[in-house]
């Protein structure tokens, strides 16, 4: 078919149901309770969110999460979509979920190889299997009527450079499926901890540095934004910047 030349911009879409947000940090410093406040759903890929009180789905291997999935597709396609945000609980649990389902798969079709990690498939099939498996889920994800976000842990990784070696601080998923996960989201919200004695200060970074993953596509989320002890005022201060 013939394409037709825009002749209007599309304008810039500022809608929450819009948005893709990553989400990293140490452990405990308050990632899952931050998203608790709104019409939220977890796809609850690992333990620790019985302290919050929220809709959740446990997920304990990839074949439930493409049924979680599915359910949320039929629910929209139905237009009965109860939810603004879906969170995936945490990101780097469910690519051990899609490793699994791959290994999984390897064994079933070369029989005649010992198939027990991902790396063990011929001709680096498997991380390709894997990077495939979350890009299409993620897709997926994406057609929703909602924001979706992932939470991830945070990882220091060395990166050699030809004169030097820095650390940097990203998400700990490795690899091009890090770098994928990175790029995915339009939103990737870097959360940094101190302490001072028991005392928690919490910042958010938006800017990338040669040291740091970050970035808020068109600068809409501030760097440098510190969380206040009130999860719910920072949830109600993201959420105030978008439509």
């Amino acid at each position: 078919m013939p394409v037709t030349l825009p002749t209007t911009k599309s304008g810039v879409d500022n809608r929450w149901i819009s948005q893709k947000f990553g989400m990293i940090g140490a452990a405990g410093i308050g990632k899952s309770e931050f998203w608790s406040h709104g019409n939220t759903l977890y796809l609850q890929c690992e333990a620790g969110l019985n302290h919050l009180d929220v809709f959740k789905v446990p997920v304990r291997s990839w074949d439930e999460f493409r049924d979680a999935v599915g359910a949320l597709i039929t629910a929209a396609t139905k237009k009965d979509f109860p939810y603004d945000t879906v969170v995936i609980d945490t990101i780097d649990k469910l690519v051990d979920y899609a490793q699994a389902e791959v290994v999984m798969r390897g064994k079933e079709k070369f029989k005649n190889l010992e198939i027990n990690t991902v790396g063990d498939l011929p001709n680096g099939q498997g991380w390709y299997q894997v990077t495939n498996l979350m890009e299409n889920a993620l897709s997926k994800l994406e057609e929703l009527p909602c924001a979706v976000c992932y939470i991830g842990h945070l990882d220091n990784k060395e990166i050699k450079e030809p004169t030097r070696s820095i650390h940097k601080q990203t998400i700990s998923v490795g690899g091009k499926l890090g770098g994928m996960l990175v790029a995915w989201a339009d939103h990737f919200l870097n959360i940094e901890a101190q302490y001072s004695g028991s005392d928690l200060r919490r910042k958010v970074r938006t800017l990338p540095t040669q040291t740091l993953d970050a970035k808020s596509r068109g600068g809409v989320v501030p760097d440098g934004w510190v969380w206040d002890a009130k999860s719910q005022i920072n949830y109600d201060k993201l959420r105030g910047l978008f439509t």
